[in-house]
């Protein structure tokens, strides 16, 4: 008789404890969910959620574009403290690209974005053409300079620094997950405005597939919660913004660092012409 009365006791126990726990979970509402309650009670540090995949067509189904990416860092480059911007202008058509580069900070990168003969000059731009004949880099200064490299390391650091890549990277389907802020006009046109959380992003960065992503995630000290705008008709992203810590490769840089990436012209059949200083080009 006293075993089932200590049973009994330790039953109204249990059955009290369940309806505490029921009646804080109903006060608490939707934001106390059940998913909720098993995040608290798992072992270990908390992964920030996946959140809702963001529907997007890729650019690189766009026959010819225009773009624009800009970079402001506050850090080091090769152990030398810098601050400053770069600019960089994509326009693409078909198999003919050109990217400009420009910013104040030019002249102390000049060696990583062309190579160690552009390092020789202070340009006040540098540009890089990608048509079916081959690569050639153009240094503007006071007289242009063509050059044309052997290999495709010296315009690696350009190749990387492109919208175009950039915009393909940052909003690739491991990390275009995010929140609908709402539908905006931007410069004219019907856009969707995406939140990306900079947690999420950067364990799914970290996490992809995509080795030039990943090993830009794993690059990243920390990254600041982002904005995407995608095209409400055509599906594609039209304009990024996003703050980072840590490294960027190309630049061999160091520190906080601003991407801010827009297509300026979708289909916009811009030719890729070669200027007449690389009718004869240096060898590299």
């Amino acid at each position: 008789m006293k075993a089932t009365n200590r049973y009994l006791s330790v039953g109204i126990a249990i059955a009290a404890v369940a309806t505490v726990l029921f009646l804080v979970l109903s006060v608490a509402g939707p934001a106390f969910s059940t998913a909720t309650l098993t995040a608290l009670l798992a072992a270990g540090s908390p992964t920030p959620p996946p959140g809702e995949a963001i529907p997007l067509k890729p650019i690189a189904d766009l026959t010819s574009l225009t773009a624009t990416v800009k970079l402001n860092v506050n850090g080091l480059i090769n152990g030398k403290k810098v601050q400053g911007d770069l600019t960089g202008q994509l326009a693409m058509n078909g198999e003919k690209s050109r990217i400009t580069v420009s910013g104040s900070l030019l002249g102390d990168i000049a060696a990583q974005v062309g190579g160690s003969l552009v390092g020789l000059f202070t340009p006040s731009k540098v540009d890089l053409y990608k048509v079916p004949e081959g690569t050639y880099i153009v240094v503007n200064g006071l007289v242009p300079v063509c050059v044309k490299p052997d290999t495709s390391k010296a315009t690696s650091a350009l190749d990387k620094m492109s919208p175009q890549g950039l915009l393909s990277m940052l909003t690739s389907s491991d990390v275009a997950r995010g929140k609908l802020v709402g539908e905006e006009t931007l410069n004219g046109q019907a856009v969707r405005h995406y939140v990306i959380d900079g947690d999420t992003f950067l364990a799914a960065a970290q996490n992809s597939t995509n080795p030039k992503l990943q090993s830009f995630g794993e690059s990243l000290w920390s990254a600041e919660d982002a904005d995407l705008y995608v095209d409400a008709k055509g599906g594609y992203p039209v304009a990024f913004s996003g703050s980072y810590s840590g490294a960027y490769e190309p630049l061999k840089f160091q520190g906080d660092f601003d991407v801010q990436i827009e297509l300026t012209g979708v289909n916009t059949n811009t030719p890729g012409v070669l200027p007449s200083s690389c009718n004869k080009p240096i060898s590299m």
